[in-house]
């Protein structure tokens, strides 16, 4: 069975990569536990160990945001050269509008109002408050008081990752995803 490696900027780019790889290769594995970097910081400089990892052991999948830079620019600033076993996806402008993008499944997971999700999450410039925005609105107390902070709700509270990462993990689709998010789709290769 083949095996790839899953790199994340955060645990919920961990969660996405983990999921991609379980819808689109589903006859492979992951090679080890996602790791999670915590943070672009620390992640843009270990690119080029994960890139001789791909080159020399098995496939990388690496995530990471945008944070509203230009992704091509970014692309070719952390990875100069390529390969084709290392693949970094960038999500426009964080990996929520990935999350978001599964409009049915988020709003049936957390109970919020499909209507209220965007069409094209790549164009929020915050997914990040416009999710916690949402929840605020759940149906369902546990997510209201744990995904947003009692002290500070335009922050994410101590159950963000945990219940964002369970929803990614358990219930969210990527093919529904990939109608409502460009970043998420093929990359385009000229």
């Amino acid at each position: 069975m083949s095996r790839i490696l899953v790199v994340g900027e955060d645990t919920l780019c961990c969660a996405l990569g983990e999921r991609l790889v379980a819808a689109c290769l589903p006859d492979w594995q992951l090679a080890q536990p996602s790791i999670d970097t915590k943070g672009v910081t620390k992640l843009q400089p270990s690119l080029p160990r994960y890139l001789s990892l791909a080159r020399s052991l098995h496939p990388v999948l690496c995530i990471a945001d945008t944070d509203g830079q230009c992704a091509v620019e970014l692309r070719a600033k952390w990875l100069p050269q390529a390969h084709e076993r290392f693949v970094l996806r960038l999500a426009i402008t964080e990996a929520e509008s990935w999350v978001l993008a599964d409009r049915q499944g988020f709003a049936q997971a957390l109970e919020v109002p499909l209507n209220k999700l965007p069409q094209c999450p790549d164009e929020e410039s915050d997914p990040k408050r416009l999710i916690l925005t949402l929840v605020k609105k759940s149906k369902i107390r546990q997510f209201r008081d744990e995904v947003v902070s009692s002290a500070d709700p335009s922050k994410p509270g101590t159950g963000y990752n945990l219940h964002l990462g369970a929803f990614v993990r358990g219930q969210w689709d990527a093919k529904r995803a990939v109608e409502h998010s460009p970043s998420l789709g093929p990359v385009n290769a000229s």
